[in-house]
């Protein structure tokens, strides 16, 4: 992690007498939750993604699950598998997964039989998926100096969205506001981006980010599950492979 190792060769070359900064709650608040990722480079968890549109009033639910792998040497890889569908209470069984693999983005459709595979990022480089503004957005060891150049950020006072933090919810929530600074892509798309953690582990627990338009999506994970090694039925959730005859097949490489 870079900032701590910067941090530790400015400790090394420091006069030893002299006492440790104190961090300030936000800037310890974000120290924990680079840390955290250490803890989270292979996980699986429920996921509830919810959107509003502004404009129409119309909410749009899906669930399913989520899977996350960060292991070298391997980019860091997500797949969230969708199993249900919820628009204006009308609720449907309906299959839908969304891959990364740090280059290829797949949008795999089972009801209308449709694979898209796009190269978002340049062949040789790699993303973070989870990166904040990124394609799926979500906390999972933002890096404090990476959030800062990017975003003015504040813990929040106020109670959680219920969508994100339910009123049962035993995980101790604390939440950040982020707002992006001016002149960032960020905010070019977003209001705000409101994370909430697990204050014990700093492990997430949901977003609200709000886009300029009025738009929100809401993103809540539960049952989260470290692992050394993906099970077998979620490691072929992150597969890219084209499938078989009877499916619309779209594959865009990247073009400069």
């Amino acid at each position: 992690m870079i900032a701590i190792f910067i941090l530790a060769v400015v400790a090394f070359f420091a006069d030893v007498s002299t006492p440790p900064a104190v961090l300030s709650p936000i800037d310890a608040a974000l120290e924990s939750i680079e840390e955290s990722g250490d803890d989270l480079q292979v996980f699986t968890a429920t996921v509830a993604y919810r959107k509003d549109d502004a404009l129409l009033g119309s909410k749009e639910l899906r669930t399913g699950t989520i899977v996350f792998d960060s292991r070298d040497p391997n980019p860091t890889r997500l797949a969230v598998d969708f199993d249900t569908r919820i628009v204006n209470r009308r609720r449907r069984s309906e299959s839908k997964r969304i891959i990364f693999d740090g280059s290829w983005l797949v949008e795999c459709d089972d009801v209308s039989k449709q694979f898209i595979k796009r190269q978002i990022v340049a062949p040789g480089d790699h993303a973070d998926p989870m990166r904040l503004g990124g394609p799926f957005p979500l906390p999972i060891g933002q890096k404090r100096a990476d959030v800062l150049k990017r975003f003015t950020a504040t813990l929040i006072a106020e109670p959680p969205d219920s969508f994100v933090v339910s009123k049962n919810d035993e995980r101790s929530p604390v939440g950040l506001r982020l707002v992006p600074r001016a002149g960032t892509t960020e905010a070019k798309d977003w209001s705000t981006i409101d994370l909430w953690y697990d204050r014990c582990t700093w492990w997430p627990i949901g977003v609200l980010a709000t886009e300029t338009n009025g738009d929100a999506r809401r993103i809540r994970l539960d049952n989260l599950k470290t692992h050394e090694q993906l099970p077998e039925e979620s490691a072929l959730l992150l597969s890219i492979d084209e499938p078989g005859e009877g499916w619309s097949v779209d594959v865009r490489p990247w073009v400069n």
